[in-house]
């Protein structure tokens, strides 16, 4: 099966692009190097304040909510060792090891 030529293939094939250079180019970039060189960090975080401001409300959210979450872990496997002890202190039969308890 062959493929017929297509006139816009050849057309973008055949298209060049040549922009006029801007004299005035290599001295507008070393401007602003320049410029640049004197920000200051308080000069960058004006404009961002709003970004760094929801990184932070985010970042502490994430760890108030793992922090939650391990608490609450660690506080019930607490509760049921102290729930497993308690229960084989009173009862005999928990003390021989005949059944097990389910906290």
């Amino acid at each position: 099966m062959t493929i017929p030529p297509d006139s816009l293939t050849e057309r973008l094939r055949a298209w060049r692009v040549s922009p006029p250079a801007d004299p005035a180019f290599r001295p507008q970039v070393w401007a602003r190097l320049r410029r640049s060189a004197h920000v200051t960090w308080a000069d960058y975080l004006r404009p961002h304040a709003v970004a760094w401001l929801f990184a932070a409300v985010t970042i502490f959210g994430v760890a108030a909510y793992t922090g939650r979450t391990a608490a609450t872990m660690r506080a019930r496997a607490d509760r049921a060792a102290l729930v497993s002890t308690y229960l084989v202190e009173l009862d005999p039969r928990l003390q021989a090891g005949l059944f097990r308890v389910q906290p």
